[in-house]
């Protein structure tokens, strides 16, 4: 794709479901990272997009193991109104995804997360708004650490 001179390329951020719950659940213990991260964003005015598959892990944390339904709602809300930018998945994606994925390895590297840098190689971005080190060690930059 050529670049127009004088016409800077929008920032695309990908982002992880840590993040997004780091956000908006206040009590999280990354949340003020979330919150300075977010305001460095805006600095950029990047546009954050979130896999589809973050956004359901996101609900189903937020239901199941943190019991905050409450922020789902919020969620949903955003959704519904258009606020939250989505990526679909699809197979291709998956297959994508799937490629470094290691289904023996830690269980905290899990699919969503490899379905995290699918989409982020698919955007063409090596940006992603996320608390996990793992994805600079795969040679991205996590949004906090932006200039």
């Amino acid at each position: 794709m050529m670049s127009t001179p004088g016409i800077k390329k929008q920032l695309i951020v990908v982002g992880d479901t840590d993040a997004l719950i780091a956000i908006l659940h206040e009590e999280d213990k990354s949340h003020q990272k979330a919150v300075e991260t977010v305001a460095k964003l805006l600095q950029h005015d990047a546009q954050t997009v979130f896999p589809l598959t973050t956004i359901t892990e996101t609900i189903t944390t937020l239901i199941r193991k943190l019991k905050r339904s409450d922020i789902a709602a919020k969620i949903v809300e955003r959704i519904t109104d258009g606020s939250l930018s989505i990526e679909n998945t699809d197979v291709d994606l998956l297959k994508e995804a799937l490629k470094v994925f290691d289904p023996k390895g830690s269980k905290k590297k899990t699919v969503f997360d490899a379905l995290v840098v699918a989409t982020a190689k698919k955007l063409n971005t090596d940006v992603i708004f996320s608390m996990d080190d793992w994805y600079s060690k795969l040679g991205f930059t996590l949004a906090a650490n932006l200039t």
